[in-house]
C-alpha cells in the first residue's frame, strides 16, 4: 500500500518531514487558523498546512523577513539577540502570527554547530482570538523543539 499524497504540497527540507502532519493537527485543532508554515531563518520551508505551492512560497518568505526585521528591530532599544519571540500582523482579512522557535531549541543552535533556528508562522481569520492562537502556537513549538533546528546551507 502506498502513502497517501498529502492534500497540501510540502517542499521537502532538512528538517524531520513528519512535522507536516503536526501542523495539519494544529490547524485543525486551533480555532480561526487557516494555514500554517515553519521556515528556517533564511526562509527555507520545512512543513507546511493548509496554503499552496505559491502561497507556501510567498509566506515563508514573507515570515522570514519579518523576523528578522522584529530581531533587527530590538537593536533601537538596547534589546538582548535573540530576544524576538511573537509578532502578530492584522489585516482587514486576516491575522499572521510569527513566532521565533528559537528560543524553545535554545542552547541547542550555537554559533558553532551549523544549525539555525525556525520560524513558526500562522495565518488565521481577523476575528480570531490571539490569545488562544499564541498560546497553542507556543504549545507546538515546546513539543517539537528538538526539530526546530535546520542545518545551515553549504556548511557556513
Amino acid at each position: 500500500m502506498t502513502n497517501p499524497t498529502p492534500s497540501f504540497p510540502v517542499t521537502p527540507g532538512p528538517a524531520d518531514e513528519t512535522l507536516s502532519w503536526l501542523l495539519d493537527k494544529f490547524v485543525e485543532k486551533t480555532t480561526g487558523v487557516t494555514g500554517a508554515l515553519l521556515v528556517s531563518r533564511d526562509g527555507l520551508k520545512t512543513a507546511v498546512s493548509g496554503l499552496d505551492t505559491d502561497q507556501a512560497d510567498k509566506a515563508a518568505a514573507w515570515v522570514s523577513s519579518l523576523h528578522s526585521l522584529a530581531r533587527s528591530a530590538g537593536s533601537i532599544i538596547g534589546s538582548t539577540p535573540g530576544g524576538f519571540r511573537q509578532g502578530i500582523v492584522e489585516n482587514d482579512g486576516f491575522l499572521m502570527f510569527v513566532t521565533s522557535a528559537d528560543h524553545a531549541a535554545a542552547g541547542q543552535a550555537g554559533a558553532g554547530s551549523r544549525l539555525v533556528g525556525s520560524v513558526l508562522g500562522v495565518l488565521a481569520q481577523p476575528g480570531a482570538n490571539p490569545d488562544t492562537i499564541g498560546f497553542e502556537m507556543g504549545l507546538l513549538v515546546k513539543s517539537v523543539a528538538d526539530h526546530l533546528r535546520t542545518a545551515t546551507r553549504g556548511g557556513r
